[in-house]
């Protein structure tokens, strides 16, 4: 079945930032999730799962490997959209490497967890950046600022991979409900750096960017 499209909703959304990292968010949640009742109801439980899981993803790690892998799995069975699987892909494969990194630099194993480069890393644990700089140029920058300690810059690169990925993908899906998957995606980007941005306070700053960058290597529990 042909994806559907969305002229009015996404025409209806405000545009977001054209370079990051943005000065503030464009649009609340609450105003967006208005705008997103226009989806068909198919989509919108695509979607509502998608946000779930971004949530969940985003909350401190007290979960088992064992409980983030069942909730991936389930999620990858229940979707059948593209968009959503690639979304969600891209989010393990991110906090897969840097886990890997994180857990290499303390003399720990490599990662348990679900993705795509869980073996791969196991298999090349012991090469620079487990071979995969070609496919992710940022591992290079990101395993030198990590270990350097400095978490407001990883944190900033970290978003900003997330954000080029989805922006090129988005280039690629006008008015289609791929489209609204996408834009949702780079909002929660926009959204976390910008109210990452406002707490006030620079001990405190440095000290949600630390859990932040955390969130990304919970498997290290």
């Amino acid at each position: 079945m042909p994806e559907r499209t969305y002229y009015t909703l996404i025409a209806s959304l405000p545009a977001l930032p054209a370079q990051f990292p943005p000065d503030r968010s464009p649009i609340t949640w609450r105003r967006l999730e208005e705008r997103l009742k226009m989806l068909e109801d198919e989509d919108a439980a695509a979607l509502a799962r998608l946000v779930d899981f971004l949530a969940w993803d985003r909350q401190p790690s007290e979960r088992t490997d064992e409980e983030f892998d069942a909730r991936y799995r389930e999620l990858m069975e229940e979707t059948t959209h593209s968009v959503v699987r690639e979304i969600v892909d891209v989010r393990i494969d991110m906090r897969t490497i840097i886990s890997g990194l994180r857990r290499r630099r303390l003399g720990w194993g490599p990662p348990p967890g679900a993705g795509r480069w869980v073996d791969h890393i196991r298999r090349r644990w012991n090469e620079p950046q487990f071979g995969l700089q070609a496919r992710y140029p940022w591992i290079e920058e990101l395993d030198r600022l990590l270990a350097a300690g400095q978490m407001l810059a990883a944190e900033k690169l970290i978003l900003t991979t997330s954000w080029s990925i989805w922006s090129r993908a988005a280039a690629d899906a006008r008015f289609t409900f791929g489209a609204v998957l996408l834009y949702v995606a780079r909002w929660s980007v926009v959204n976390r750096w910008a109210c990452q941005n406002a707490v006030a306070g620079q001990e405190r700053f440095d000290q949600s960017v630390a859990t932040l960058v955390q969130d990304y290597v919970h498997f290290d529990n």
